[in-house]
This record gives C-alpha cells, structure tokens and sequence, in this order.
C-alpha cells in the first residue's frame, strides 16, 4: 500500500529536524518527570495516580505537538510543488493523507508511549504498584487525545493553498479549544441567565456543549477512569448520563476521527 512509503518517508522527514525532535523529547521527558515526582508526593503510589497527575501537562503539551506536526504537512508539499510531483507518482490523493497521518502521529504516538512506559516503571520502583491494564487504557486514551489535534491540524493543512493561512488556522485553533474555551464558563453562565435560559449556574446542555473540545473531553476521561469519585457537575452522581466519562471518550474518538476525516474529503474535490 502506497500510503505506508509516504508515512516512512514523512516520519523521517520530520526525525531530520531538530525542532521536532527537541518536541518529541520534550513530551517524552514530561511523562518520565512526572512519574519522578509523584512517588515524591504520595505514599505508596500505584501507575492509576500517574494520569491524574499529568493531566495539566498533557492538556497543553500535546495540542501544541500535534499542532505543530499537521499544520504544515499537505499545505507545504502543495506551495513548494512536490504535492503534484508525489501525485504523478502511484499515490493517491487518500494515501498523501493517510500517510502523513500515520507517519506524524505514530512519531507522536512513540513518545507518548515512551515517555508514559518510563513514567509508570519510576511510579513502580521501588514502592509502587504497576497495573498493566490501567497504563495500557491510559496510554490508548493519550494517544487518542494526542492524534485528535494531529487530524485538526493535517485537516486545517488541506483547506489552503497559503502557509500563512494553514499557521494562522492552526494555532489559532490551538489558543481558541486550548487557552480560551475552557476558560469561557463563567461568561456563558452570565449570558444564559441574562437571556433566562439559565439560573444559578448552566444547564446541563449547555455544559455538554462547553465541555466538547479535546482537552476538556480528556480531563473527564482521566478524572472518569483514573481520578475516583467526583461530585463536580460533570461526574457527579446527579450528573446527566451524556456528562459521563463514557460519552466523553466516545467524543474523544470523534475528535481524532471526523476533523481529518472531513479535511479528506475537502482536499479530494480542490484544484490543485
């Protein structure tokens, strides 16, 4: 298959440069410091305290690599004239996708796994317990996460024909879901109780639709199957079903699957 020489000949691509792998480091290094730490802090520390303990970090250190390993990926083979080239070859308009898509988010799939593996064995040795289980679904979850704004990116990279445009797109995609939205609560309250659509908080569907953006998403997973109990309005036990850990993994997957998904679709009927 065609798309397997485009996702080996990408991933070394970005390998040769040394600003991606300081990032892919950098993510990596995360995970192992934080498992450094956090028999430091508790007491006899199992790998199920490893996620809750990262969350913060990964909320803004992965949007920021998958950001930046998709957004200039199709958009500048397109303006330098090796996307016609590869073309006239025996590829396809789906394997160009496909294998950039493979070839980056298996990079950032590497040094997740590395960093996460690394991370857990600190957690583990010497006092900890390691549960197999819980860092396998951990480790699925992230790169999950990981690869949902590898897509954003790559889909942003093949609506334009301007580098310019795909960078303003994706980071400012990337402030927009990452820095601002999850800080917006407050003022969509304030909006729907001056409209009367809400009183002494938002309504439940309003923080479903708060709550849809990848790293909100994410930090229910973690706090859902890693963090316990919780009596926030999310997790709480009088918590609406579509406000569960379950619907949010679920909404996860979307984000990794329909962005690029629908970027596919829209490269496949542009003029080159």
């Amino acid at each position: 298959m065609t798309w397997r020489t485009i996702a080996k000949k990408d991933a070394r691509a970005v390998l040769d440069s040394r600003t991606f792998r300081w990032f892919l480091g950098i993510v990596a290094i995360a995970f192992v410091f934080g498992g450094y730490m956090l028999p430091l802090s508790v007491e006899a520390p199992t790998t199920s305290d490893l996620p809750s303990s990262m969350v913060d970090a990964v909320t803004l250190l992965l949007p920021l690599l998958g950001i930046m390993l998709g957004y200039k990926a199709i958009v500048g083979e397109r303006t330098s004239g090796r996307l016609n080239l590869l073309l006239s070859l025996p590829h396809s308009r789906r394997d160009v996708v496909v294998g950039k898509l493979v070839g980056r988010g298996g990079l950032l799939a590497v040094a997740v796994s590395v960093g996460i593996v690394l991370g857990a064995l600190l957690v583990y040795y010497p006092f900890g317990t390691l549960e197999p289980l819980v860092l396998a679904s951990y480790l699925l979850v992230t790169v999950c996460f990981g690869l949902a704004f590898v897509g954003i990116a790559l889909a942003i990279s093949t609506l334009t024909t301007s580098e310019h445009l795909a960078t303003a797109g994706a980071f400012g995609t990337f402030f927009v879901l990452v820095v601002v939205w999850p800080q917006l609560q407050p003022l969509f309250s304030v909006a729907l109780e001056r409209v009367g659509l809400a009183s002494g908080g938002l309504p439940e569907w309003a923080l479903f639709v708060h709550g849809a953006t990848p790293g909100l998403l994410y930090e229910r997973v973690v706090e859902g199957f890693y963090g316990g109990a919780s009596d926030g309005p999310y997790l709480g036990p009088d918590a609406a079903w579509y406000l569960g850990e379950w619907v949010a993994l679920a909404l996860l997957i979307a984000w990794a699957i329909v962005p690029i998904t629908l970027g596919y679709l829209r490269f496949q009927s542009t003029d080159l």
